[in-house]
């Protein structure tokens, strides 16, 4: 969700559709009379904040907002009883800051959900570059190894160069596979799958 609004221009949206929905709800409520509960309806404006990146927007609307509801309360028109308004102001009080609250947390929970997963791709990296390096290790001895081979092989005036050529391709793509493998930065299976096969796919065709 935070994702939605997290340039300027779409953030300086998400203000103004606040400040709209601010200027709404108090308009109506200076327009009823004081026994109607007109603050409960700044809790739209503070679910707006789930839309943020900042989870302290939520508590600063609250703030705003609790301040226009207690200017809402000497400025309405006068109606009800007073202990009905003020029970009804302290009901639009408690409205708007429960909501706060728990969009608070739930931007918290996000927060921490991101950090996680920032964690866990952190981790997966980790582990790919060591069995890359691991790997680069173990094929580098086998390709050490297959070079001696391919010495004596060349000492061999009956082996078939052919072979020899064959054998000095598959050397080079060896290499090349595993150079393209370890240049991977972002770990993902698409990605790896496409590093080795579309070039062993080229490879094949020249």
């Amino acid at each position: 969700m935070s994702g939605m609004y997290s340039d300027s221009g779409s953030g300086k949206r998400l203000y103004l559709i606040c400040v709209f929905l601010m200027a709404v709800v108090f308009t109506m409520d200076l327009n009823l009379p004081l026994g109607v509960a007109g603050g409960v309806p700044y809790v739209a404006v503070i679910l707006v904040a789930l839309w943020s990146p900042k989870k302290k927007l939520a508590i600063y609307l609250a703030l705003i907002c609790s301040i226009m509801t207690l200017l809402g309360f000497y400025l309405s028109p006068p109606g009800g009883e007073l202990w009905k308004v003020l029970f009804n102001r302290g009901l639009a009080l408690f409205a708007i800051w429960i909501t706060a609250f728990l969009v608070f947390k739930w931007k918290s929970f996000e927060e921490e959900l991101f950090s996680l997963e920032k964690k866990i791709e952190a981790e997966k990296e980790k582990i790919y570059v060591a069995t890359i390096h691991s790997s680069q290790h173990i094929i580098n001895n086998l390709l050490n190894q297959l070079i001696l081979v391919k010495s004596e092989a060349n000492r061999n005036i009956s082996f078939d160069k052919r072979i020899l050529k064959i054998f000095d391709n598959i050397l080079i793509e060896a290499s090349s596979l595993m150079k393209d493998l370890s240049e991977v930065h972002y770990i993902d299976e698409e990605v790896i799958r496409q590093a080795i096969f579309s070039e062993s796919k080229s490879k094949s065709n020249t």
